[in-house]
């Protein structure tokens, strides 16, 4: 089911550069549209997503995602934390 009503939701990162690269890839694939409409820094990073075109399930893809492409960026020496 898609929805077709926007939705602007922050989330916690550790990296906003590579939910960055993430969510290009993610859009592509699927079909969706999420994008990054800013960042605050704080303690740790939080990115604020405006998407509109989505499904429930494509939000917890996108963070499945990025923690499968962070471990694989670990592992390769990439990013570190």
């Amino acid at each position: 089911m898609e929805l077709d009503k926007e939705l602007i939701f922050k989330v916690m990162v550790t990296f906003p550069h590579v939910l960055e690269r993430e969510i290009l890839d993610y859009n592509e694939y699927y079909g969706t549209n999420f994008e990054i409409i800013g960042t605050i820094y704080d303690d740790v990073p939080f990115c604020k997503i405006k998407v509109s075109k989505y499904n429930i399930a494509n939000i917890f893809g996108l963070g499945y995602s990025l923690s499968s492409l962070e471990n694989k960026l670990k592992e390769e020496g990439e990013i570190d934390w």
